[in-house]
């Protein structure tokens, strides 16, 4: 073999030596993820227990005062640790409680949720529990009340939602169960996504009343109106099953806190009194990303 080549070689083994030292080591606390299958991942809605009640009682005593609190989260939780974050309080009382830590475990869950209500209008964060406890307008009291709400949201939700549900034969509760998505995506839906955008891109326009109703002339729209006009405007007609306004609907189905409660899930969503305009926008900006993977899916077969 020549020196050349040795040399080579060499150069080859001491990189990849580098790239497994550098590379992190996946924690406990999952890693970030790509966009295929993230959206579904992180808006799922386990049915809730009265562990789960539990688990949050437990952070709470853990995190019980400014002294206690570790401003600087990254997910990881020794247990030696003499300050805990609000993601390290749950886990940690998940642990205690359950005998076993779930990343999207009912109780960690609707702590996302409420950190998406509480957090500024605009704010977006990709590790809503680690980033809404390291952002620098975050105060102690503020992760005092993200811990209050929830509780009081569980106990909520475990009053509201069907014995069936609480039994553990809730399957749906974490999904939003069979959807019409394997109607064909074409560019046409796109169009029609990007058109009720543009017909809602205010707050003025926004119709915070819908009744399905849908006049031409009217001064404000809602978001089914808004998914209605589009599609006349684009293809010439109205399908009430069309790609664009089912994976509207998957959507909410997915990630509306309410969404237990809704019975047409465009008009209820959209009258929602939790419901914010940002909320309106952030569900066409999932859709239109939806539908862009399906089509390029589609594209590639």
């Amino acid at each position: 073999m020549s020196s050349k080549t040795c040399f080579v070689m060499s150069l080859l083994i001491c990189g990849m030596a580098a790239f497994t030292l550098l590379s992190p080591t996946v924690s406990r606390a999952q890693a970030p993820n790509s966009f295929s299958g993230l959206q579904t991942e992180a808006y799922v809605r386990p049915p809730v227990t009265q562990a789960d009640l539990r688990i949050v009682a437990r952070a709470r005593e853990i995190l019980n005062s400014p002294s206690k609190w570790n401003r600087a989260d990254n997910r990881e939780c020794p247990l030696s640790a003499r300050t805990v974050s609000l993601y390290c309080a749950l886990e940690k009382a998940t642990d205690e409680v359950a005998q076993a830590f779930e990343h999207r475990g009912a109780a960690m869950q609707e702590a996302r949720f409420v950190i998406e209500d509480v957090s500024v209008k605009g704010r977006e964060y990709d590790h809503r529990l680690m980033d809404y406890n390291n952002d620098p307008s975050t105060t102690f009291a503020d992760i005092q009340k993200v811990l209050r709400f929830l509780q009081i949201r569980l106990e909520e939700r475990l009053r509201e939602e069907p014995a069936l549900l609480r039994s553990g034969a809730a399957a749906s509760v974490t999904s939003p169960g069979p959807r019409p998505q394997d109607a064909s995506v074409t560019a046409m839906d796109l169009k029609v996504l990007r058109g009720a955008r543009a017909l809602l891109s205010s707050p003025d326009r926004w119709n915070r009343a819908d009744t399905q109703n849908c006049p031409p002339d009217a001064p404000t729209i809602s978001l089914f109106c808004a998914l209605n006009r589009a599609a006349i405007e684009v293809t010439g007609s109205f399908d009430n099953q069309g790609a664009a306004i089912q994976e509207a609907r998957a959507l909410i189905s997915e990630s509306a806190p309410n969404r237990a409660k809704y019975q047409s899930r465009l008009t209820d969503f959209n009258n929602d009194p939790v419901t914010s305009f940002a909320d309106i926008q952030r569900l066409f900006t999932t859709v239109e990303e939806r539908l862009t993977k399906r089509l390029a899916t589609a594209n590639s077969n």
